[in-house]
């Protein structure tokens, strides 16, 4: 779950908080208000937002690596992650601030910054601006910078701009900033192509100035099952001298053959260009408790030697839920809402990890991540309870979701938003709706018709 969890109650929510903190100057213009949102009401969620992440070295006496903390706004957007490293008795920081429309919530600008040791102060290192987003809430462009200290100023390294196809990703151009002619120049671009639907070819090109066009450089193959469950991804880089594809690395997914169609198996290839094969490198392993949390996580690596899996895994990781908190109580920052979303089925309050010792053919202890929330009551607004069977499934979704209770509806709209408040996706008038555009990890969703509104988590696998 992220910090989407309590996003707005998306637009609506977001006005009803700024007219209860504008109540006395605005009494007319609440009742005008009320009158429209009457066949809604104003209640109360709690949740628990993730404060804190501890990592504990266990090999050590149990004395921390590193500590995280993170901070949001009264939507529930991250504002802020603080995270210190300790090595060898030095201590490394790095910080990282969100900034948003005040109006849309969409994000106006990340920046980072550097923790400075010898004066325990932070220094300005990096940032990306949003500056452009489409009638749908569709990122356009992003520009990155990074700062120059000697100098004071901030100076252009990059830009990006997206284009869509009926609110699907189409393709997107990256430039780079030339600073002795202070123009952007070509980079490279990547072309995304679709078949029944689902995400099949994601092809890049990178700029050739001396020929004055773009050229071949890498390519990711998506291979589905009858699931629409990806279980082949394949990476490729194009070789200019013999003008052919070349393998490079793939990851083989293998799940339950029963819904919720868990991961079960995780395996990474690399191509071993000498011998022309593929050869192993890491396996992850996944099993389930029946809360549907992740019980343990075991990662196995390749024996060249005996070409075979080893069969002590070189890593074990297995979690202490809280299970009376489900993922629809949970705000989860950036950090954990993609890789490591399906630690947060429900509340994880400990992360435990052993790793394989040769010498003793024994699990041994090696790290804790402890995690602390902090509880947040947030004033939303419950939907029309006409609306109460309306929602969206399978949730969580491979590929294909679909709109419960469509034919109930006049004039809908699904919209998606991601970690950072961002309008990522929308439709109009679809029951069953292609997502395998979005990554993995946790999302807002939000259905809007003329009976209402409703909003929800989406969950992509």
């Amino acid at each position: 779950m992220s910090s989407l969890q309590i996003l707005r109650y998306l637009y609506l929510k977001l006005f009803i908080y700024k007219l209860k903190n504008e109540i006395m100057k605005k009494r007319t213009f609440i009742y005008l208000a009320i009158l429209m949102l009457s066949t809604m009401q104003i209640v109360a969620q709690n949740y628990f937002m993730v404060d804190t992440v501890v990592k504990r070295d266990l090999t050590n006496s149990g004395i921390i690596i590193s500590e995280q903390s993170f901070e949001y706004n009264t939507s529930g957007l991250q504002t802020q992650k603080v995270q210190y490293s300790y090595v060898g008795g030095n201590t490394y920081g790095s910080k990282k601030e969100w900034s948003y429309n005040s109006s849309t919530e969409y994000t106006d600008s990340v920046y980072f910054f550097n923790y400075d040791a010898a004066n325990s102060t932070w220094t300005s290192s990096f940032k990306t601006l949003y500056p452009q987003y489409d009638t749908d809430g569709n990122l356009l462009e992003e520009v990155s910078s990074y700062y120059d200290t000697g100098n004071a100023n901030w100076v252009f390294t990059q830009k990006v701009q997206y284009f869509y196809n009926a609110g699907v990703i189409d393709s997107l151009l990256r430039f780079y900033y030339d600073t002795p002619s202070s123009t952007w120049k070509n980079q490279s671009k990547t072309i995304y192509s679709y078949t029944s639907g689902l995400l099949t070819l994601k092809l890049s090109k990178i700029w050739d100035s001396a020929n004055n066009l773009y050229v071949e450089s890498t390519k990711q193959s998506y291979i589905y099952d009858t699931n629409n469950l990806l279980i082949e991804d394949i990476f490729e880089y194009y070789d200019i001298n013999t003008s052919s594809w070349i393998n490079s690395n793939k990851i083989l997914n293998t799940y339950d053959a029963t819904s919720p169609y868990n991961k079960l198996i995780e395996e990474i290839y690399y191509w071993d260009i000498n011998n022309g094969v593929w050869q192993g490198n890491s396996k992850n392993i996944y099993t389930y408790d029946s809360y549907e949390n992740v019980d343990s996580t075991k990662t196995f690596l390749f024996d060249l030697a005996n070409n075979t899996w080893n069969s002590n895994a070189s890593e074990i990781s297995t979690g202490t839920y809280d299970n009376q908190v489900d993922r629809n109580s949970l705000i989860i920052p950036e950090e954990y809402s993609s890789y490591f979303s399906f630690l947060f089925n429900h509340k994880i309050d400990l992360l435990h990890k052993t790793s394989y010792n040769p010498s003793t053919n024994q699990q041994e202890d090696y790290q804790d991540w402890e995690f602390s929330y902090l509880p947040i009551t947030i004033v939303g607004i419950s939907e029309n309870s006409d609306l109460v069977n309306i929602g969206v499934y399978p949730n969580p979704v491979n590929s294909f979701v679909n709109i419960k209770g469509a034919e109930n509806l006049s004039d809908y709209k699904l919209i998606i938003y991601d970690m950072q408040g961002r309008q990522i996706f929308y439709r109009a008038n679809q029951s069953k709706i292609n997502v395998q555009t979005l990554s993995a990890g946790s999302y807002m969703y939000r259905i809007v018709a003329k009976e209402g509104v409703k909003t929800g988590i989406l969950l992509k696998n």
